[in-house]
């Protein structure tokens, strides 16, 4: 598709439909759960500037959270994979009201969790929103999408990367049924 060069303003709509189509084709290319997201981050590089997202999936209680890494900037704090925290704060209410949850300072968060705490220094004033992963069926748990230093989220952003946590719980959900 070629882009009009004197309309400025398509540029930004266009590199977030190109993102949504790149990951909705990566979701059907890829094999496994843990592949697609590793894809997500280069995939939305274009029109998204990410320092990093973490998928946390709930426990069979629906109380504990663990950790699945699926994409990190090289200086995020390493946090490692099966990492379990409370479902608690923001991650309660993520779920909960099943609607994203924006936190200005992500360290701030941190602190209330014991296991991420250690790691909060390394991410003060880095903004994450955290999105509730979930089906009609089911609730998976949360996809934590956090934004370079200095970097904001805009609508857009939010609208594109709420479009592909449906894809990834879709995925989750898929990849369940397979097991």
């Amino acid at each position: 598709m070629h882009m009009p060069e004197d309309n400025e303003g398509l540029a930004p709509a266009y590199s977030r439909y190109r993102a949504l189509l790149d990951v909705s084709a990566a979701l059907v290319e890829q094999p496994t759960v843990k592949a697609v997201l590793h894809s997500l981050r280069d995939v939305l590089s274009s029109s998204v500037r990410l320092h990093g997202a973490d998928l946390y999936l709930l426990d069979g209680s629906q109380e504990t959270l663990h950790l699945l890494e699926f994409d990190r900037a090289a200086d995020a704090p390493a946090i490692r994979i099966g990492t379990k925290i409370s479902r608690i704060g923001a991650a309660a209410q993520a779920l909960e009201q099943q609607e994203p949850v924006f936190l200005p300072d992500v360290s701030q968060e941190m602190l209330k969790h014991p296991e991420l705490a250690p790691f909060a220094a390394q991410s003060v004033g880095r903004s994450t929103y955290i999105f509730p992963v979930f089906t009609a069926q089911q609730k998976y748990g949360l996809l934590a999408v956090t934004k370079e230093r200095g970097q904001e989220f805009v609508r857009e952003d939010v609208e594109l990367l709420r479009s592909l946590t449906s894809h990834v719980a879709i995925a989750l959900e898929c990849a369940l049924a397979r097991d």
